[in-house]
């Protein structure tokens, strides 16, 4: 069984190779005569083509094969000179659709021609280098994708446009480059673009000589595929009378006369008027001033109807926009109707659901008061409790006061003010976190400590000292009870830092840490001062008082160093 599924995905494989084979045939069939101008026969291939593929919609390359279809419409209307206001529409929409389906060969073969597109609009400077943008374009999709053999349209392309940037050089290296890989792959329109390229430059750099050779060479192609000889002619006689030899000039001008009535009517003018310069450098005037006449009733009539195709333009464009501006007002009258019957059915559907809607917010609201009840009394139960803490707070303050009243002089009364702030300091700001909390009975404990112990320091800092503050906390929460005592002792211990164990010193350190371990939690405090010992009797003082006191407060053991600083650790 496995073997059958096999060999049937085989056989649909080789069939889906052979119709893409035979595909690729018709088109190649298609492309070499437009590149021989049977436009009309390039119709009757192409519309054979669209009538196959709307019988066999089943293929599994039918929108590959549809949108190369296309892509030869279009540029059949680039080869019958349509204006690019006409061609652009059908571009873009081609090139959406190519790369929506991922067809990178369609895709760049698309860029290139919308870059041609706007280089014919070159007097314009922003199409010129929108131009250019699309070239680019091309270029990243055939890096992508190797496409070598499509390489030689993109040089061609691109030394186009460094003719008209005047960039000969660039010009000449992307022409080479455009030859050599038409050749490689067999590419007779490339190649042939590539040589008018060259002889272009030639003239620009006045080598005469090599403008003759390239010259030669594109008439030598024409020659075998009996396709533009005119403007091949022409090509070779204007390079003999640019190098003086007006016998030659006169050869290869007649010949391209043979195809005159073929030519367009910018062509008729140019051929006279190289005709009248080829006499009147051999001399003979009355044939030169024959043919000057020539070249201007051609160019006269070439005016004439240049302005007759743009009349006719304006005159389609006026039509086009007509019918667009009727078909909107009908799209617009279509709309308002539409509008309006949505409208009146939107309003039924809000008359139908109002009572519903009505008694469902009826239900919303006195859900909403009793929630609003509820948060209510909890409002006033955590009002309660702040208010007693604040009381508690202000005991506490009273208390310190009262410690100090017997101590207070003239000479240390800024100390005690700045003292008594800080430890106001402390209590307001665990009351500041109390306040934006749901919860009265804890404290961020990392945020309060950070807050607190920058405060105090802030509160002692000197130009002429750089005291470095380190803070660290490993509980996140702490109920209110310890939070004051480990606040207060904090203020107190950096107090005294600041003021005693620094004196003699521009620099310092100060660290602050709380740890939680199995045991319990600790506090942390060390400074790199003078240092102290916590225990001897000679050193206390009101502050330390107040240290001894909240440790007592908090029950628990305490250890110190004065050694190298100053060290205190505390179990709570």
């Amino acid at each position: 069984m496995k073997h059958l599924f096999l060999i049937l995905f085989l056989l649909c494989r080789l069939n889906a190779w052979s119709q893409k084979g035979e595909f690729d045939l018709r088109f190649r069939h298609i492309d070499s005569l437009i590149f021989n101008q049977k436009y009309e026969l390039v119709q009757l291939k192409l519309d054979s083509l669209k009538a196959y593929l709307a019988n066999n919609k089943h293929l599994s390359s039918y929108k590959e094969i549809g949108l190369e279809i296309r892509y030869r419409e279009v540029l059949m209307m680039d080869n019958l000179n349509q204006t690019p206001s006409k061609m652009l529409p059908s571009m873009f929409k081609l090139l959406d659709e190519s790369e929506s389906l991922a067809l990178p060969q369609i895709t760049f073969r698309v860029y290139l021609l919308i870059a041609l597109c706007y280089e014919k609009t070159s007097f314009v400077p922003q199409d010129y280098e929108l131009g250019k943008q699309y070239l680019d374009k091309a270029y990243a999709v055939f890096k992508k994708h190797n496409l070598d053999e499509m390489y030689s349209a993109y040089c061609i392309r691109v030394a186009s446009y460094y003719r008209y940037a005047r960039n000969v050089d660039s010009l000449v290296y992307f022409a080479n480059q455009a030859s050599k890989y038409a050749r490689k792959y067999n590419q007779p329109k490339e190649l042939e673009d590539s040589y008018t390229l060259l002889i272009s430059a030639s003239n620009a750099k006045q080598d005469y000589k090599s403008a003759l050779r390239y010259s030669n060479e594109l008439l030598s192609i024409r020659l075998k595929h009996q396709n533009e000889l005119g403007p091949s002619y022409y090509n070779v006689a204007n390079a003999y009378l640019l190098m003086k030899d007006y016998p030659k000039a006169l050869i290869y001008m007649e010949s391209a006369y043979l195809y005159f009535d073929q030519m367009g009517p910018l062509y008729k003018p140019i051929f006279s008027e190289k005709k009248s310069n080829i006499y009147e450098g051999m001399g003979k005037m009355d044939s030169a001033l024959h043919y000057y006449k020539l070249f201007s009733e051609y160019s006269q009539q070439s005016i004439e109807e240049q302005n007759l195709v743009k009349t006719r333009e304006l005159e389609e464009k006026y039509q086009n926009d007509k019918k667009e501006q009727s078909i909107k007002n009908r799209e617009r009258l279509l709309l308002l109707v539409g509008c309006l019957m949505t409208a009146i059915f939107v309003a039924w559907l809000l008359v139908v659901r109002k009572n519903r809607q009505i008694s469902e917010k009826n239900k919303i609201i006195s859900s909403q008061l009793l929630e609003l009840t509820k948060t209510l009394e909890q409002k006033q139960v955590l009002l309660s409790e702040l208010q007693h803490r604040v009381k508690n707070n202000l005991q506490h303050v009273i208390s310190i006061l009262e410690i100090q009243k017997e101590s207070v002089d003239f000479n240390n009364i800024d100390e005690l003010i700045r003292g008594n702030q800080n430890r106001i300091h402390s209590m307001a700001l665990l009351h500041k976190k109390l306040s934006v909390s749901e919860n009265v009975n804890e404290v961020d404990l990392e945020k309060y400590i950070s807050e607190l112990a920058k405060l105090v320091k802030d509160s002692y800092a000197s130009d002429k000292k750089r005291i470095q503050l380190e803070v660290k906390c490993e509980v996140e929460k702490i109920s209110l009870e310890k939070a004051l005592p480990v606040g207060l002792i904090i203020t107190e211990l950096i107090s005294n830092s600041m003021k005693h164990a620094f004196k003699r010193r521009s620099t310092g350190r100060i660290q602050v840490v709380i740890t939680e371990s199995g045991s319990g939690k600790a506090l942390f405090y060390a400074d790199s001062g003078v240092g102290f010992d916590f225990n001897a009797l000679y050193e206390k003082g009101l502050g330390q008082e107040i240290i001894n006191g909240l440790i007592d407060q908090l029950g628990e053991k305490v250890e110190s160093s004065g050694d190298n600083g100053f060290e205190l650790r505390v179990g709570f």
